[in-house]
């Protein structure tokens, strides 16, 4: 096991963490600290003492509700997948966080500190009650030209476990070339893994 050190800064506090206990990993001591929120956290030393780290993620996310409140939006569903979307990415106890924040993807800084920019962005850009916020990159951020409101269905098909497969210079999903060409996506499939040309696995002909 890693050898467990006692050092000054048992019981110190640093932002929203406690310090508990040390140990030694690498030639670095890290922390055990509990959060005011209740997660306990792990956190190299150095980052506590530089101000880097000051809770286990939960303090963006309530800073940026803060700093937002005041634009009397708080009930609307833009708001909810603002706020949705900060705890996902910045939150690790938030159930998507292994698929956002924890791939590192982040917020844009324009919307990350400012709801209104974000609003408006989305009024200005389509946004509709029946309509969700899609990354075109899944390895991209949240930000202005990496954003769209897009269907559910749409949604589905930009999942990361979906295949892109580029025709004439233009990228869709698997089931995308599947809906344009009418050809199942089990037939496209077949055709590629017998080595057919994307163009030939495409065609009706």
């Amino acid at each position: 096991g890693y050898k467990v050190k006692k050092d000054n800064l048992t019981g110190m506090r640093y932002g929203k963490l406690t310090c508990v206990s040390s140990f030694s990993k690498n030639k670095k001591t890290y922390w055990n600290c509990i959060c005011d929120c209740g997660n306990k956290t792990i956190v190299y030393s150095g980052h506590l003492k530089n101000g880097h780290t000051k809770s286990c993620g939960c303090w963006s996310v309530e800073a940026l509700i803060s700093r937002s409140t005041t634009h009397g939006k708080t009930h609307t569903r833009l708001y909810k997948i603002y706020h949705h979307m900060n705890e996902r990415c910045y939150s690790p106890k938030a159930i998507n966080y292994k698929n956002y924040g924890a791939r590192g993807i982040k917020i844009c800084d324009e919307w990350k500190n400012d709801f209104t920019a974000f609003y408006n962005w989305a009024i200005a850009n389509g946004y509709d009650d029946k309509l969700s916020i899609d990354r075109i990159d899944n390895d991209g951020n949240y930000e202005p030209n990496n954003c769209r409101w897009v269907t559910r269905k749409k949604q589905c098909n930009n999942r990361r476990s979906n295949r892109l497969i580029e025709c004439d210079g233009k990228i869709q999903t698997l089931q995308e070339w599947a809906d344009e060409t009418n050809i199942n996506s089990n037939t496209i499939t077949l055709r590629l893994k017998r080595n057919w040309t994307i163009e030939r696995a495409l065609s009706n002909d």
